[in-house]
C-alpha cells in the first residue's frame, strides 16, 4: 500500500525529499560536531559548557526524525519508481549503502541516548561538550568519550551516502553532468 501510494508521487519530488533530507542530516551532524560541540568550551564556567551545547542540539533533535524520514520516505520512492538492476555490482553497492545508512542512523540513535545521559546529569564541569576533565563524573565522562566518537561518525556515514548516491546516479544516468546543464539538457 505505501509503495503504492509512493507510486503515485513525481519522482523529482522523491528525490528532493531523499537529498534534502540527507543534507539536513548531514549538515545538522557535522555542524554540532565542528562547531556547537567545539564552542561549548567559550563557555567561561566548566558546570555550564554541556548545559549550553545540549541545548543546541535537543533543538536540533527535533529536526533530525524529519531530515531522516525525509530520506528514507524519498529513497523507498524512488526504488518504487526505478527499473531494479540485479546485476552484481548494484546488489554489493545496495548492500554497502544499506550497512552505511544503518551506522548512520544506529549512530544517530546512540548519539541521542548518550546526550540525554549527559544532560540527565545535571551541570556538571567538562572541558567541552564531549571532553571531560578530572572532575567530571565517571559515567558523564564515559558518555562524553563515546560522543567524541559518534560525532564523526554521523558525518562520515552520511557524507558516504551522498557519495554513493553519486555514483549510483552517475551509472545509471538519472542526473544530467554538469556541462548539460550549461548547455540546457
Amino acid at each position: 500500500m505505501i509503495i503504492n501510494l509512493l507510486r503515485q508521487v513525481a519522482p523529482w519530488i522523491l528525490r528532493a525529499a531523499h537529498d534534502i533530507g540527507l543534507a539536513a542530516w548531514f549538515g545538522g551532524a557535522y555542524f554540532g560536531a565542528v562547531s556547537l560541540n567545539g564552542a561549548s568550551r567559550e563557555v567561561e564556567d566548566p558546570t555550564q559548557r554541556s548545559r549550553v551545547a545540549n541545548a543546541g542540539w535537543f533543538r536540533w533533535a527535533a529536526i533530525v526524525p524529519v531530515a531522516i524520514s525525509a530520506h528514507l520516505i524519498g529513497g523507498v520512492g524512488l526504488l518504487a519508481h526505478q527499473d531494479h538492476d540485479d546485476s552484481g555490482t548494484e546488489r554489493t553497492v545496495a548492500l554497502l549503502r544499506a550497512g552505511v545508512l544503518g551506522t548512520a542512523m544506529l549512530a544517530t540513535l546512540e548519539s541521542g541516548r548518550l546526550g540525554r545521559k549527559v544532560a540527565a546529569a545535571g551541570d556538571v564541569p567538562v572541558a567541552t561538550a564531549v571532553r571531560p576533565i578530572a572532575d567530571t563524573p565517571a559515567e558523564v565522562a564515559s558518555c562524553q568519550r563515546r560522543l567524541r566518537v559518534l560525532q564523526w561518525v554521523i558525518p562520515a556515514a552520511t557524507a558516504s551516502l551522498v557519495v554513493i548516491d553519486a555514483w549510483q546516479s552517475s551509472r545509471s544516468g538519472t542526473r544530467p553532468a554538469p556541462r548539460d546543464w550549461l548547455r540546457g539538457r
